[in-house]
């Protein structure tokens, strides 16, 4: 597993930004460029001092989400990273709906463009719903499959336990009375 920060990168204005790497590549790329895209667009609207909402949404249960069964099974295993925390859907809907409304009408707020900002990332840092991911100390996307595995083991592990058993036994079976079989 991999650390999601990398080494803090110097800004104009003699401080340091520290980078997430928030990217699960199992979405895929095109998830990925239009995630950038929509980021460099609220920046550069920002800087032309337009009011913005583009809020970080953490990892979230929807029907597109889960209906993957290896994001399913992953989701369903992510509670034991601590912090990381999958949210329902309603939660998640919610949450942004407050954020988006604290955007438009709070006016001291980093998303209007009156108000100065350090530098155009911390946009959205400041009303970021992360769910953990910027504070798990992993990739998001490298401990998937330690979280799918977690979560197959909880739900079907009586099941492999008994079967792996079978296969032991069977195996000793198969073993014992074929070289009990050729002594005679």
């Amino acid at each position: 597993m991999k650390p999601n920060v990398g080494r803090p990168v110097p800004s104009d204005n003699d401080t340091n930004v520290t980078i997430v790497n928030g990217l699960v590549v199992q979405q895929g790329p095109n998830y990925a460029l239009a995630k950038r895209i929509q980021h460099w667009r609220a920046m550069l609207c920002r800087a032309g001092r337009q009011t913005v909402s583009t809020n970080i949404a953490p990892s979230t249960a929807t029907a597109s989400v889960v209906h993957n069964s290896s994001f399913a099974a992953a989701y369903g295993g992510m509670h034991k990273f601590k912090p990381m925390e999958i949210f329902m859907q309603e939660t998640s809907n919610a949450v942004m709906c407050a954020l988006m409304l604290n955007d438009v009408f709070n006016t001291e707020g980093l998303a209007h463009g009156s108000n100065p900002i350090s530098n155009p990332v911390r946009l959205f840092a400041s009303t970021a719903f992360h769910g953990g991911i910027w504070r798990i100390g992993y990739r998001g996307g490298t401990i998937g499959m330690i979280s799918a595995a977690y979560y197959y083991a909880k739900v079907h592990g009586i099941k492999v336990l008994a079967a792996v058993g079978g296969l032991v036994y069977l195996g000793r079976y198969l073993y014992t009375s074929s070289t009990t079989g050729n002594e005679s």
